[in-house]
């Protein structure tokens, strides 16, 4: 689930985006040098993926949902920074387009999706 606006205080919500701006800058280099042009069009295609997967909600107990995310897939097939990426591209575009989590909470969303779960499911 994602977090919506409103429900960080100001200060935690700067705080993950500070958080997050060097892994997003790591990533970048990485997935630069480490998945090359070649296999940029698998990225993009794990990319969609997850945007893809994460549209099917299932009913949890208590009124809300959840749902598949994909981040670990992607970290499998092109490694964790890969997943980073994919996802961060996931959570942003959802957030900007359908409002599913908050603009502001994006940092917060994507240390909780972006970065943990590919990392622990690669490393796992």
């Amino acid at each position: 689930m994602h977090i919506p606006d409103g429900y960080l205080s100001p200060k935690t919500c700067v705080l993950f985006y500070a958080a997050m701006a060097p892994v997003w800058y790591l990533a970048s280099k990485k997935v630069e040098t480490a998945v090359g042009a070649a296999r940029l069009p698998l990225l993009a295609l794990g990319a969609a993926f997850t945007f893809v997967i994460m549209m099917f909600n299932i009913p949890v107990p208590g009124g809300s949902t959840g749902h598949m995310t994909g981040g670990v897939i992607v970290a499998v097939v092109l490694g964790p920074w890969a997943g980073v990426v994919a996802m961060t591209l996931t959570v942003a575009l959802q957030a900007f387009l359908f409002g599913d989590g908050g603009v502001t909470a994006i940092g917060a969303n994507a240390f909780n999706m972006a970065f943990v779960m590919p990392f622990a499911g690669y490393y796992s």
